[in-house]
């Protein structure tokens, strides 16, 4: 993995040499953790108790000519809670290519990952994706920190599609701009060898609600892939549709925050029957231009912790 690594996405490889030494850490230890899910759901011998239940994350997407919200649960280990952080990055290579964004990442992993947007005016948010793991291919982590590169949907494409190394799991990423807000998407993606199968679903803006919306949890919903639906991300899926259709934030972060369910919630802490949690929750709101993000239940009313301005500069 290291050496296709080094071929596919070497100055990526380079921002984990740099972790490392600031850190203090092995190089080894900090590659590792960028390969966390490939280890837990195909190539370790002896794979810790992890399952696709064990995947998260959680969106909402409205594309209403006056409401154009992607709401987001962040799900993990809780621990992220108050270890995690939020990076604004502005990184000019060797190849002269700028890159300015503003991600959350988790302790020792790369920003990409999770959700961020760019100086491009696109926005990401990543849903995990139980399939199989093919153990000659890209790394998903370093795919993920590619797109946010990316100035406009088939930039996506073609990055996510990583010609020539293809991806080793399979994700979800929830895409947006305040350009072209006229259209949001969702972007699958499986394994594959030399090139990652990608499906993208467009949601257009519409004045009628069930059309202007879209939910989006940890099962393939328009690839067409043969693989399990895990338990906990066809409950919250359920949930979501069985709650009045959302038609502004506020609806979006009910729904983001609902613990109706006892056994798979929603909003997810940490249980008997979850060992993870909703670290937090973001809310882009594409129109206002503005990121915020929850670290408390979104359905509370306590307001965001943090709130960025998204801007376009390109």
């Amino acid at each position: 993995m290291l050496s296709r690594t080094e071929k596919n996405f070497p100055k990526y490889l380079d921002e984990v040499r740099g972790q490392a030494l600031g850190a203090g850490l092995p190089f080894e230890t900090l590659f590792l953790n960028t390969l966390l899910t490939e280890i837990y759901f195909g190539l370790s011998q002896k794979p810790p108790q992890a399952t696709k239940e064990d995947l998260g994350c959680s969106t909402v997407y409205i594309n209403r000519p006056d409401v154009k919200v992607i709401g987001h649960n962040e799900d993990g280990e809780d621990l992220a809670r108050t270890l995690g952080y939020v990076i604004d990055a502005t990184i000019t290579g060797d190849d002269g290519v700028e890159e300015k964004f503003t991600s959350l990442c988790y302790p020792g992993g790369l920003p990409g990952i999770s959700m961020g947007y760019n100086f491009h005016g696109m926005i990401f948010s990543v849903n995990g994706l139980a399939g199989p793991t093919i153990g000659q291919a890209g790394s998903a982590d370093f795919v993920l920190r590619a797109v946010l590169r990316a100035s406009n949907i088939d930039e996506v494409k073609k990055i996510v599609s990583n010609t020539g190394f293809g991806v080793s799991v399979g994700f979800n990423i929830n895409v947006g701009s305040i350009v072209d807000t006229s259209t949001q998407w969702s972007v699958e993606v499986a394994p594959d060898v030399f090139e990652s199968k990608v499906s993208i679903k467009e949601i257009h803006e519409s004045d009628d609600p069930e059309k202007s919306t879209y939910f989006h949890m940890n099962e393939y919903r328009h690839l067409d892939i043969e693989v399990e639906t895990a338990e906990r991300s066809r409950a919250r899926f359920e949930r979501a549709l069985s709650l009045p259709v959302p038609t502004c934030a506020k609806d979006v972060r009910n729904i983001l925050g609902d613990t109706d369910n006892t056994t798979f919630p929603i909003y997810r802490t940490v249980r008997p029957s979850d060992e993870n949690a909703t670290v937090c929750t973001g809310m882009f709101d594409l129109l206002n231009k503005r990121f915020d993000i929850y670290l408390d239940n979104p359905s509370n009313d306590t307001g965001p912790l943090l709130r960025f301005n998204m801007q376009c500069e390109a």
